[in-house]
């Protein structure tokens, strides 16, 4: 909803004072959880196609990761494993300078050592000024750079809390409440 892809049955979601639209896509930078990235581009047309489509894009930024990482800017995005398609997607989205990242599902799917560098990145790279609203479930990999969490259940918040209140209040970790939470 925040990125105008699904319409609220009920309620309001705005960004920046503004309901989802042209101009708060200029301020979100969104990773989904499935890649919609064509396969046929290369590592390079996809950072001069993010660089035409976002005024604030870092390509600069998006070539150093991807130099460092040891990726190929003519390698095409089919050629890829999966882990790697993640990372470049991620350094994508976290090469923009914007006010709000939404990243839905970052480290599902990947070996524990791409989840590390997926990680490092968040940390390292979004604007400091901006926010971060990462959507998963695996919550034990990322507890330690969480500051609130939002637990969900059919579209609705169930718990709206900080990390130190749930440690506190508990005496759990924030994985450990969720697995009592939602257990079936």
């Amino acid at each position: 909803m925040i990125n105008g892809l699904l319409v609220p049955t009920s309620g309001q979601v705005l960004v920046e004072g503004q309901e989802p639209g042209p101009e708060t896509k200029k301020v979100v930078s969104y990773l989904p959880e499935r890649t919609y990235l064509e396969a046929q581009r290369t590592v390079a047309d996809l950072i001069d196609f993010f660089d035409d489509f976002y005024e604030d894009f870092m390509p600069d930024k998006a070539r150093d990761m991807i130099a460092a990482l040891g990726i190929e800017e003519g390698a095409r995005l089919k050629t890829l494993s999966k882990g790697t398609k993640e990372k470049v997607q991620l350094i994508l989205v976290m090469s923009r300078n914007a006010k709000l990242f939404i990243l839905d599902e970052p480290i599902a799917g990947v070996d524990p050592a791409a989840r590390d560098y997926i990680i490092r990145t968040i940390i390292t790279n979004y604007n400091p000024e901006a926010s971060v609203l990462i959507c998963t479930h695996l919550i034990s990999d990322i507890e330690n750079i969480l500051d609130e969490v939002r637990f969900l259940r059919n579209g609705q918040i169930i718990l709206s809390a900080s990390v130190d209140d749930i440690r506190e209040k508990t005496g759990k970790t924030v994985d450990r409440y969720f697995r009592e939470v939602f257990a079936c």
